[in-house]
């Protein structure tokens, strides 16, 4: 039986078997970012397989960066697709189909006897993950109140944190305790039964909705661009997911290049002739290894001398295959290796974001019901905008300073998580929410962090990294700007909804 309805059409209290609900969504988008991130955590080891991969191809590392986002691209093309039929019929049934598509596809990947039929199933990934994704948070918008969304809805993406930490601590432990990258992702079939379960979950109501035909796909793209606090909030969404995934693409090379020292010696060519593929073959080829004994003269080199020094020796072409294995053996013991700074990046990211994510979204539920207007808007602008000056900060003073700037950028940029789909969810009406919340997934991925990784190295190859950086920051300030003039229409918009 649903709860009392309010005046504004949706909930005014908890539905029943609400928290049930969101219980076993809460798992499941745990397990979807456990499943993202698995990937990561071994690909050092898969592209040692020589089923899958020849160490001479030229295109080797392009291939593995296909792998990293092809899942992205059909997850971000297929998500409105599946958001509009969510809207049309038995939800669960939806969420259920993509959670079993996804951890079949996710244990399949560990099954695969070459590289496209790996590239096929991460693809396959992307697919179940549409089906779920706009689906999920419609449901928790039905089930409480627009008073409690904020607290929801961060407690929902509160997965997204914990279970990318997860991931590779679940990916690294199994493949290291069996040494088989392929284990790692057989664990994940173990998501099909959450899928299965979604079946026998109650479809939650949908208040406000219109009896007669569901409106066509194209009357909610007309609907939706006509609320301003929609288009703000994807907007704005747009811009942090372009900062945040360009970020995390680039962060550690950026860190690394920074920070590290290299010289070449004994070490570097015990290590570079102990890395082989399974089928026995050297990653770096004898050929180029003996071309690096003349730089083992005792120098100690910044990343931009040892690189220059590198092409010199090596040429463009072997330097772009088997520059990330050159410049790993040639650390310095007493430099910041990447492996050190993978570890720091990923505890910052876990803690500031899990931190920021629960803060964020009750801020938002506090200063909403004390009556301020458009609480939820001011909550992700203004602290949006609080992460321009660290986040230049950071690129600014020397490390380990840095470290405690780059903290606070990345807990304020993670501070709109839960208020901004607050919003999403609050300005659109049932019947459409979860069309609504597909066609900002497409918009925020297509115009964000699709583009974001790619755009950060074409500045990169023309200037730096650091100047790359340093224009990616008023992205940041674009993103909180629009955020804050959002705040106005926000309350109409949510009245107007009847959320």
């Amino acid at each position: 039986m649903a709860g009392p309805i309010a005046s504004t059409g949706g909930p005014s209290d908890v539905v029943p078997g609400a928290g049930r609900a969101l219980a076993l969504l809460f798992v499941i988008n745990l397990f979807n970012y456990i499943d993202r991130q698995v990937l990561s955590a071994v690909l050092p080891k898969l592209q040692l397989d020589a089923t899958l991969f020849d160490p001479t191809d030229p295109w080797l590392q392009f291939k593995l960066g296909l792998l990293t986002s092809a899942f992205l691209v059909s997850y971000t093309l297929l998500s409105p697709v599946f958001g509009w039929f969510g809207n049309q019929g038995r939800r669960w049934w939806v969420v259920g189909f993509g959670v079993v598509a996804w951890s079949l596809a996710s244990g399949g990947s560990g099954l695969a006897t070459g590289y496209l039929m790996l590239l096929l199933t991460r693809c396959l990934v992307g697919i179940g993950e549409a089906a779920y994704g706009p689906v999920a948070p419609s449901m928790l918008s039905d089930l409480y109140s627009v008073s409690r969304r904020g607290k929801i809805m961060a407690l929902f993406y509160l997965a997204i944190p914990v279970g990318s930490a997860l991931g590779f601590v679940v990916g690294g432990q199994v493949e290291a305790l069996t040494n088989n990258w392929r284990m790692a992702f057989l664990v994940t079939f173990g998501g099909a039964i959450l899928g299965i379960l979604c079946f026998f979950m109650p479809e939650p109501p949908q208040p406000n909705v219109a009896t007669g035909p569901k409106p066509s796909y194209g009357a909610v793209l007309r609907e939706l661009k006509t609320i301003r606090s929609f288009v703000l909030c994807c907007l704005g969404m747009t811009c942090t997911t372009f900062v945040l995934g360009g970020v995390a693409a680039w962060a550690p090379s950026y860190i690394f290049q920074r920070e590290s020292q290299f010289a070449v010696t004994g070490k570097s060519f015990s290590q570079w002739d102990q890395e082989r593929t399974t089928d026995g073959r050297p990653v770096v080829p004898d050929a180029v290894t003996e071309k690096l004994k003349p730089l083992a003269d005792g120098t100690t080199r910044t990343y931009s001398d040892f690189k220059a020094k590198l092409r010199e020796t090596l040429g463009d072409a072997d330097l772009a295959q088997y520059g990330e294995r050159i410049y790993t053996a040639a650390t310095t013991a007493d430099s910041m290796s990447l492996g050190k700074i993978n570890f720091l990046f990923g505890m910052i990211v876990v803690v500031s974001g899990l931190g920021a994510t629960l803060l964020g979204g009750y801020v938002g539920d506090r200063l909403r019901n004390r009556g301020v207007t458009g609480a939820y808007f001011h909550t992700i602008g203004w602290s949006t905008l609080l992460a321009f000056p660290f986040f230049v900060a950071m690129l600014l003073v020397p490390f380990p300073y840095a470290w405690g700037f780059f903290f606070v950028a990345v807990f304020f940029l993670f501070f709109n998580t839960g208020p901004a789909n607050t919003i999403l969810a609050n300005v659109t009406r049932s019947e459409i929410r979860a069309t609504a919340f597909a066609i900002n997934i497409l918009v925020i991925h297509m115009l964000g962090d699709v583009i974001s990784p790619p755009i950060i190295g074409l500045i990169a190859d023309v200037a730096s990294l650091q100047s790359a950086f340093l224009a990616v920051s008023v992205v940041i300030l674009l993103g909180g700007t629009l955020w804050v003039l959002g705040a106005k229409s926000l309350d109409a918009d949510t009245a107007k909804a009847g959320s």
